[in-house]
């Protein structure tokens, strides 16, 4: 059967699961959009609930299709219904509602070596691409606040281009869990704009240590800063200030190097 329908149950809930992170965080489920994501969440081994693949889409993407078709049973809807579910503007037609990641047992913190803590970040575009800079980059995970944009919004799923798939990640009171890792003998450090703290050319990184990353227009709290007990600063000219996702990406770099 083809759904045709936008009142059809399963696409109204997926629409709803788009929308709603009350809906999400109380199903324990999320969505992937797109044929890349629905991809790497096969290949990631994601419990995938349900997907949905225009008529168009599962002919011109035959063997991505085939690989949702071995985990699940996709259904298939008309071309119109593709956008109307859809959190793009170019839609590829492909879908699916995976469960939420179990990430406790991985986010070890004796294991994890560098890590990146984000302090109420709330630009969902920043969260994607940190997370997708600190996979590439060989970061052992990376932490968010609770007051963070959410992690599995349709925005951050896409812009972290299947590394929230694969990269460890917690979302826990920052104070409490610094205190966690420097329990452990980590070296923790608040990203700040103030020329008094230590040049980040003048940090030589410890294998295991962190950075905090804080929000975008008030940086990082001062009960986080506090908790860190070491500021770092990258030095910039002219510019007032660097954006969040490219201050994480210089972070990364640079820890990675020791």
């Amino acid at each position: 059967m083809i759904i045709s329908s936008r009142k059809n149950p399963a696409v109204a809930h997926f629409r709803e699961l788009n929308r709603e992170r009350k809906t999400r965080e109380a199903e324990r489920l999320f969505n992937i959009e797109g044929v890349r994501l629905c991809e790497e969440a096969v290949r990631a081994g994601l419990e995938i609930t349900a997907a949905f693949v225009t008529e168009t889409a599962a002919k011109k993407y035959p063997e991505v299709f085939a690989k949702l078709c071995s985990v699940c049973s996709p259904d298939i809807i008309t071309d119109d219904i593709g956008p109307y579910i859809s959190d793009t503007k170019s839609p590829q037609g492909m879908f699916a509602t995976a469960k939420m990641l179990d990430n406790s047992g991985k986010m070890c913190t004796i294991e994890c070596g560098r890590l990146i803590l984000l302090d109420g970040l709330q630009d969902a575009g920043n969260i994607g691409t940190i997370i997708r800079t600190c996979d590439a980059l060989g970061m052992g995970g990376a932490v968010l606040s609770p007051d963070c944009a959410d992690i599995y919004s349709p925005k951050v799923v896409r812009g972290a281009m299947g590394s929230l798939f694969r990269l460890p990640f917690a979302v826990t009171p920052l104070p409490c869990f610094i205190a966690g890792l420097q329990a452990e003998g980590y070296t923790v450090y608040s990203a700040v704009l103030d020329k008094s703290a230590q040049s980040i050319d003048e940090v030589r990184f410890p294998e295991k240590c962190a950075v905090v990353i804080g929000n975008e227009g008030n940086g990082v709290s001062g009960e986080v800063i506090k908790a860190s007990g070491r500021s770092i600063y990258i030095p910039i000219e002219n510019a007032e200030s660097l954006n969040a996702a490219i201050a994480a990406a210089i972070f990364c770099n640079e820890m990675r190097k020791n």
